[in-house]
């Protein structure tokens, strides 16, 4: 089983994306932000326990990983909504301003790089699925975490691929809100996503329900 700093070392290391898709992409590594994490989320949360494991997009595009070196902004509106959701599940964390090492929750996202362009470009589908075949899926073996959840389309679809849900909906219009128990016992949930964008295709009333479905999870485990 490989150990964090393999996997902080093949996170850093992978271009397959980048000269695949040159001009669309580029490796976190490539930037003197650069930390030694797997996923930058996790300088907010990145317990090697965890009791939940959360999949979000993408950290952004290079403009807001180098204007915050490598940080989140510290008002980002999606950690700030994703840490009131985690209150909803039971799960007590520190603001986002700060590192939370006691937080039984691990944040990583379908992609590891970062996007050229808006902020709001799309994300490829391939780069999900080489990020999660790559680094994903050594990071579930090391962690096992109990529960894990795929946030909005591009978190659901890298949980529902690395779990091999087929059963499960593809679009996560139809997945939120939902269960799933994969074949190694994990219990995997999909929710819309909790910026402000998401918001508006799942309400927060909706979210604040979901979250506390897996809140009654997490009790159990």
């Amino acid at each position: 089983m490989r150990d964090y700093d393999t996997l902080v070392a093949a996170r850093k290391a992978c271009r397959i994306c980048v000269e695949r898709d040159p001009g669309s992409i580029r490796s976190c590594a490539e930037f003197e932000y650069d930390s030694d994490v797997i996923s930058h989320w996790e300088l907010w949360l990145g317990h090697k326990t965890p009791k939940l494991l959360v999949i979000g997009q993408d950290f952004g595009n290079v403009d807001y990983f180098v204007r915050n070196r490598g940080r989140d902004e510290p008002d980002n509106k999606t950690n700030e909504n994703l840490w009131k959701l985690l209150a909803e599940a039971g799960i007590r964390a520190k603001h986002p301003r700060e590192l939370d090492v006691d937080a039984p929750v691990f944040l990583t996202n379908s992609v590891l790089c970062l996007k050229q362009g808006k902020m709001s470009g799309p994300v490829r589908a391939s780069w999900i699925s080489t990020c999660t075949a790559r680094h994903l899926l050594p990071l579930l073996a090391w962690l096992k975490p109990p529960v894990v959840i795929g946030m909005g389309n591009c978190g659901w679809r890298a949980a529902r691929q690395a779990f091999r849900l087929a059963q499960a909906p593809r679009p996560i219009s139809v997945a939120a809100g939902c269960g799933w128990v994969s074949e190694d016992q994990t219990r995997v949930f999909a929710v819309g996503h909790c910026s402000p964008l998401g918001l508006i295709n799942r309400p927060w009333p909706q979210q604040v329900m979901d979250w506390r479905r897996i809140g009654e999870a997490l009790a159990s485990v």
